[in-house]
């Protein structure tokens, strides 16, 4: 049975196991389907496997020397219009964003948090009881 709020695909870009797998349950409950990268590496290629990504959300800090900062300006480069959202457990590391330029998500986070930073209603992802 199909849901009938399907809420469209998120790219999850997080190389921590545990948060993955919890943010993607999140994710799941609020209605999106989702593809897995554990590196911006993997994040870019994930574009090349023909799946529309209507949003990416991405942590800041990753191995691998390219930061979610980076992935999100060089997405953003290819796909101008594409809604990327950025976590992270260290605020700082969203200092050297400009003003606006990205939606930044403190961690830990509620899934209330999250539907916020993606512009969805909780509520909705619910049956409505009775």
């Amino acid at each position: 049975a199909l849901r009938a709020e399907r809420r469209g695909h998120v790219l999850l870009v997080e190389d921590d196991r545990e948060v993955s797998a919890l943010t993607r349950e999140l994710l799941v409950t609020l209605g999106f389907s989702v593809t897995h990268a554990a590196t911006a590496e993997a994040a870019t290629r994930a574009f090349d496997g023909g799946r529309p990504i209507d949003v990416v959300l991405s942590d800041i800090m990753m191995p691998g020397g390219m930061s979610g900062v980076t992935l999100a300006r060089e997405l953003r480069r290819r796909h101008a219009r594409l809604p990327i959202v950025l976590m992270t457990g260290y605020i700082e590391a969203a200092a050297g964003l400009d003003d606006g330029e990205f939606e930044v998500l403190p961690k830990p986070f509620t899934i209330e948090a999250l539907a916020a930073a993606l512009g969805v209603e909780v509520a909705a992802a619910r049956p409505s009881p009775g």
